[in-house]
């Protein structure tokens, strides 16, 4: 038998497989076309190029998968092919592969119809993190329906097919020629994976479309490898001098002097006038509140009345972006003020630990600082990173089970939580000390259940229902805490972590970034609205320059109680695109080093792109980039530095008690975590504790 016979013998054997998958992956395409219409331009270039870039991406991804299917008529003796354990193994192999293949498909449904996305590194989370997510899938969806549905289908399946399936298990070519098509499929796997450039699906018009143009198996494989992206690598440089000055530059207005000639530190004083007040602090990071549901900003659904009542009476930033889609990089904006460089958030990433957050500010004072989350602090790596940063821990696990009324997958119900938010400011306020509390919650997540008869929307409500009930939850906080003696002490952050979703006709659009900030303490903080473009780094500058604080900062962000420039640079991204708005234009760093522009919601040609801002956004980004350096916490923090909200005159010394008591509390709830919880986070890739 010759080499091309050998090929044509091979490809009989596995015709079902292919055919299978290449018809599979075209109907998820069209399927997905079909339910995003409305996020598609009228551009040809939408429908038809999506399916021609796709059909390659599933070539390539079919390859390697063929290459595995390979092994088993290698390694199959001439006389056994087309004999009865062949065919077995062969039916076997393809029942379950058109059972998988289904799954995808199913799969890739529910994910498109929660992220808009083809599997991406989200995904990749979810494989690692299954117990959250297997049971959040098993309250949202018909599980074992669904799965007894397409058991039943590819058995069917299988048995309507069989015929076809083994019609080309005979004749079986010579070891040699067997041994050299495995050879040269995998070597063209190799190849195509290697050759084919992500940014193929780039020229086309919108946001989804670029999406559909992809293959969801390859995606997934694709982000596994890539969870931190190489900077210099991937995106467009600037010299790294050049790249430190620029930055700097754009991080000094407003500010004092930098304290360091050194290009590669940031640190600068910032000095209040008048006494610094001693206020604590409970920030609310809400769970995909998406400023669209919200009455204040025209929803008329009256899904958030307490919200709405929030942000008549105290600050209100009518126009806040997220830096991100995920919650990750909701807290690792608003606890580290930094932009939010390629790749997972810094939370998830090595050597995130002793960096300068929100928190050191208030622990340097002495205070109690708590990161407070209503599911597992595991997931993500949150308990290591507040942990490594001198927040105590509390969450899921070391609440007490008897105030656990209510919780699904992903955590208590937020009305639980808040009732441990108060339990532990009530404990703080007991041992004479003022807190600093960051809560993450949960309910407006799916499966969108929360307690029966808490709202008019009975459980599970949607996206509808979860809005309500969270909006209801922050009633109950904000009611049960003014009952509180330290309730007129206390400032309230509620801002929310990321919308609940960016898709659009264009990509990383300002718009579908827009969440609600409010800040609100009745008697201090006047009713207010601030319309300047900002973004959650500003977060913590500007609550620290509203509680008149003095301190050493190394943050992004900008102060903007007492700002006086018209706009500073705002942040926004999805994982491998990052961007800054500017003057009116978001530049967009993509790998590949390719650079996109948009003014408005119109992409601008490349030879009218701002070369101006594309060097800023380089700068910022590329000086971002070495977080690991710029965002180390302050060496003297502990023993020299003045701390914040203390009634001491600016430049009086510091009591050395209060930051001593406040890293041995960090130490404490550090030893405090559970065994099982500290062997799942030593355990988990990309850590380096």
């Amino acid at each position: 038998m010759t080499f091309a016979q050998s090929v044509h013998a091979i490809f009989c054997r596995l015709r079902p497989f292919v055919l299978l998958f290449l018809a599979a992956q075209v109907l998820i395409r069209l399927g997905l076309t079909v339910v995003s219409i409305g996020n598609l331009s009228l551009d040809p270039l939408d429908w038809m190029v999506p399916f021609l870039t796709g059909f390659w991406f599933d070539i390539i991804t079919l390859l390697p998968i063929l290459a595995v299917f390979l092994v088993f008529p290698l390694l199959l003796p001439a006389s056994w092919a087309g004999k009865r354990f062949d065919r077995a193994v062969g039916l076997l192999v393809f029942a379950l592969f058109l059972f998988l293949t289904v799954m995808q498909g199913v799969g890739e449904y529910f994910f498109w119809d929660e992220f808009t996305t083809r599997f991406n590194f989200i995904a990749v989370d979810y494989l690692v993190y299954t117990q959250e997510v297997i049971q959040n899938i098993m309250e949202s969806y018909p599980v074992v329906p669904l799965l007894a549905g397409i058991g039943l289908l590819a058995i069917s399946g299988t048995f309507l097919l069989r015929r076809q399936v083994t019609a080309g298990f005979a004749p079986h070519p010579p070891f040699m020629n067997r041994l050299a098509v495995f050879a040269a499929t995998t070597g063209a796997a190799v190849a195509s994976v290697l050759l084919t450039p992500d940014s193929i699906t780039r020229p086309m018009p919108s946001a989804v479309a670029r999406e559909l143009g992809g293959n969801g198996l390859y995606g997934l494989v694709s982000a596994f490898f890539s969870n931190e992206i190489d900077f210099a690598n991937f995106y467009r440089t600037l010299p790294e001098k050049q790249a430190a000055e620029r930055a700097r530059d754009l991080l000094a207005e407003n500010h004092e002097p930098f304290e360091s000639a050194n290009l590669n530190d940031v640190t600068r004083d910032i000095r209040a006038e008048g006494p610094m007040l001693r206020k604590n602090v409970i920030l609310v990071g809400m769970e995909s509140m998406s400023a669209e549901f919200l009455g204040a900003f025209g929803n008329p659904k009256r899904l958030t009345p307490n919200l709405d009542r929030l942000a008549s009476e105290g600050l209100l930033f009518t126009e806040m972006r997220a830096t991100g889609t995920r919650t990750v990089r909701g807290l690792e904006a608003i606890a580290l003020s930094v932009p939010p460089t390629p790749g997972q958030s810094i939370l998830r990433r090595p050597g995130s630990d002793n960096l300068f957050t929100i928190g050191s500010v208030f622990q340097d004072s002495g205070y109690d600082t708590r990161f407070i989350y209503g599911g597992y602090g595991y997931f993500d790596n949150m308990n290591a990173f507040f942990s490594g940063n001198g927040f105590g821990i509390v969450d899921r696990g070391t609440m007490n089970a008897a105030n656990v009324h209510f919780a699904n997958a992903w955590g208590v119900s937020d009305e639980v939580l808040y009732d441990e938010v108060i339990r532990q400011a009530d404990a703080s306020v007991t041992e004479g000390k003022n807190f600093f509390s960051f809560v993450m919650t949960t309910s407006n997540h799916r499966p969108f259940t929360y307690p029966d008869g808490a709202i008019d929307i009975p459980s599970p409500g949607g996206r509808d229902g979860a809005v309500k009930y969270s909006d209801y939850a922050i009633g109950e906080l904000v009611n049960k805490a003014a009952a509180r003696p330290w309730f007129k002490d206390t400032v309230f952050v509620f801002v929310a972590d990321h919308t609940a979703s960016v898709a659009g006709k264009i990509e990383l659009d300002m718009n579908k970034y827009h969440i609600p900030c409010i800040i609100w303490s009745p008697g201090f903080v006047d009713p207010r609205r601030i319309d300047r473009l900002a973004s959650q780094v500003d977060i913590a500058p500007s609550l620290l320059a509203m509680l008149h604080a003095s301190y050493r900062s190394r943050f992004f962000g900008d102060d903007l109680i007492n700002a006086d420039e018209a706009e500073r640079p705002v942040y926004i991204s999805n994982y491998e695109r990052v961007a800054m708005i500017l003057h009116g234009r978001t530049t967009i760093l993509e790998p590949k080093k390719q650079i996109v522009q948009l003014k408005g919601d119109e992409v601008v040609r490349q030879d009218a792109i701002d070369e101006e801002a594309v060097d800023d956004t380089v700068a910022i980004y590329q000086y971002a980039s070495h977080w690991r350096d710029i965002s180390r916490r302050i060496p003297s923090a502990l023993d020299s530095v003045t701390p914040a909200f203390d009634r001491r005159p600016v430049g009086q010394p510091a009591k050395p008690e209060a930051t001593r008591a406040a890293v041995q509390d960090h130490a404490h709830h550090t030893a405090a975590l559970t065994k099982p919880e500290r062997q799942h986070i030593l355990g988990m890739p990309g850590l380096s504790r």
